[in-house]
């Protein structure tokens, strides 16, 4: 898969800016614990996050603290954090993550009316005791040395042992825009509030021997060097602001300015944490909406943005609507690239110049062969067989990864296929009661592919469920039979529901993974309260089933079914079903 390089300016705020709308402004507040007055972003509303936290190998990190506003919540085993009806501002909310052994995750997005996705990448922490010489060094040539002494939180004197940690984020980075605080949004000298372009970022913490913070010293000083992309010293200018990162209010400020020397940036600071060299502009508020060559909007859809003298282009992903919005600098023709989640360039084309600072660009890109669209769709249950209301469904095909936020029982996710997979995984986790239900294949069937129902419940290993018309799912967990017919080559699941005194009876002629209907040698038969589908072939034409899974014994069969079928009262009725059972023999 391409190895796309992420934004040194960061289109979308970070790639989370998903609606537009003339009346919303780019300006705001916010903090991890109220709201800041300074800006106007809007007005305090409730908004909803779900978020992936990963450590820099892409591993997730579970047990993490996660804060918005005054709500918190922890991260699961794969590094998803839920946080519903956090109070921030319209266009501004701040997000707070800790988790010992890592620096601590500051995170700056614009949230949606809907769920915001989050995602962050948590820097290691490594400390070390200072150098005698009082100077750090990291192997890309960053280094920072200490001119004076130091001081302990109530601003008195420190004389002991100090230890350090030293991180710097090449501007380069695939994951910039998830490992650096904020976003590239800063307050000037003058108070003007504007987009930043980085040439690096630099976090340094100091502590003593028992892990207390410590601070350089009133009336001291260090002197920081940071290298110099090589793509970007031939635009470099001689001088470039510095920026410090203001945890309280979750933006960069400027303060001071390094001087370029060879190919590095030197500059003098008197405080540490982060600090960022950054050159700022005006910007314009641009929204894109991704269509097919029939006006379809296509969600999913990645794409990146350059202008003359970026080497790394800013990158969004279409939403649901199609719709991507952000900030690009003003009076530049803008290179759009989309492309799938496999690399492969869907459409390229040029937009702009724009020059009306004051008004909403919104433009169309249109896919004129885009891959099939395919939306995957399905019923998600608790332990109880009740609407999964707290929750996710993660999508999983040919190494690439979806999740969506659940909240009424009910998934349906949409994406490009782009690598000719026929079949994927979906695995449907219980949030707020920590219960999973494992991984469960299926079948591509274009261009929707209905899972059925499937249970978030550890405790159960195996089970049936179906749902007549529109009435509620019946959960069966008593299997009795999941055989394996050598006679037939075929495969019967027999079991009792505990909810009632249905039968569910169901016998395939086939092992074989794929799709069957009623018209197909290999038909099924099912029976529930003694109702056999199979009876009247004309009101069941439509009937089908999809074997997605078929393994050894002891191991699981997966099936989907879903059509039409005649009661005992010659009613047409509807019916949906899926199968998760151990195979016996």
């Amino acid at each position: 898969m391409k190895n796309f390089l992420k934004p040194i300016l960061l289109f979308l705020l970070a790639l989370t800016i998903y609606s537009c709308n003339k009346n919303e402004s780019i300006d705001g507040e916010g903090t991890p614990g109220g709201t800041n007055q300074e800006f106007e972003f809007g007005s305090q509303v409730q908004r909803d996050f779900m978020g992936s936290i990963k450590d820099e190998s892409n591993v997730a990190i579970s047990n993490a603290l996660v804060s918005i506003g005054t709500k918190t919540a922890t991260t699961d085993a794969k590094g998803i954090f839920i946080i519903k009806n956090a109070t921030v501002q319209e266009r501004f909310a701040y997000i707070e993550v800790s988790k010992i052994g890592y620096l601590k995750g500051l995170k700056t997005v614009a949230p949606t009316q809907d769920v915001s996705q989050v995602d962050l990448v948590l820097l290691t922490e490594n400390i070390q005791p200072l150098p005698s010489n009082s100077q750090i060094q990291l192997i890309n040539g960053t280094k920072v040395t200490f001119n004076g002494g130091f001081e302990d939180a109530s601003g008195n004197a420190y004389n002991g042992v100090v230890n350090y940690s030293m991180n710097h984020i090449d501007p380069a980075s695939p994951t910039i825009a998830n490992e650096m605080p904020g976003m590239l949004l800063g307050k000037t000298t003058a108070d003007d509030f504007e987009m930043l372009q980085t040439y690096g970022m630099l976090h340094v913490s100091l502590t003593d021997a028992s892990g207390n913070p410590l601070q350089i010293a009133a009336g001291s000083t260090a002197e920081i060097r940071m290298p110099i992309p090589s793509v970007l010293s031939g635009a470099a200018p001689v001088t470039i602001p510095l920026w410090s990162f203001d945890e309280a209010v979750g933006y960069w400020v400027e303060d001071g300015f390094a001087t370029k020397t060879g190919s590095e940036y030197v500059g003098t600071v008197s405080h540490f944490s982060w600090w960022n060299c950054d050159i700022n502009f005006p910007t314009e508020v641009l929204c894109l909406t991704v269509e097919d060559a029939n006006g379809n909007p296509l969600a999913n859809v990645n794409v990146d943005l350059s202008f003359p003298g970026n080497p790394f282009p800013g990158t969004g992903v279409s939403n649901a609507l199609g719709r991507i919005c952000g900030v690009v600098p003003t009076n530049q023709t803008i290179t759009y690239t989309a492309y799938d989640d496999c690399g492969n360039t869907l459409s390229t084309n040029t937009i702009g110049p724009f020059t009306n600072a004051t008004t909403w660009i919104n433009e169309t890109i249109t896919i004129p062969n885009s891959p099939a669209l395919q939306t995957i769709t399905g019923n998600f249950l608790d332990c109880n067989g009740s609407p999964v209301i707290d929750g996710y469904v993660e999508l999983s095909y040919g190494g690439y990864q979806t999740i969506q936020y659940i909240e009424n029982g009910v998934f349906e996710i949409s994406t490009l296929i782009c690598n000719g997979s026929t079949s994927g995984f979906v695995e449907g986790l219980d949030y707020n009661n920590s219960q999973s239900t494992g991984v469960i294949p299926f079948i591509f069937s274009q261009p929707v592919s209905n899972i059925g129902t499937i249970i978030s419940c550890n405790s159960i290993d195996e089970y049936v469920t179906y749902q007549v018309d529109n009435g509620p799912a019946v959960t069966t967990q008593q299997i009795m039979i999941s055989a394996y017919n050598s006679g037939t080559t075929g495969f019967q699941v027999l079991a009792d529901s505990e909810t009632s005194f249905d039968e569910v009876n169901f016998e395939i002629d086939t092992t074989a993974i794929g799709s069957y209907s009623l018209t197909d040698a290999s038909a099924p038969l099912l029976v529930i309260s003694e109702i056999d589908l199979n009876t009247d072939t004309t009101t069941t034409q439509n009937f089908e089933f999809i074997i997605t899974n078929f393994g050894g014994p002891t191991e699981y069969i997966d099936v989907t079914f879903s059509g039409d079928f005649t009661d005992v009262n010659g009613i047409t009725r509807s019916i949906t079903g899926t199968i998760h059972v151990r195979r016996d023999t």
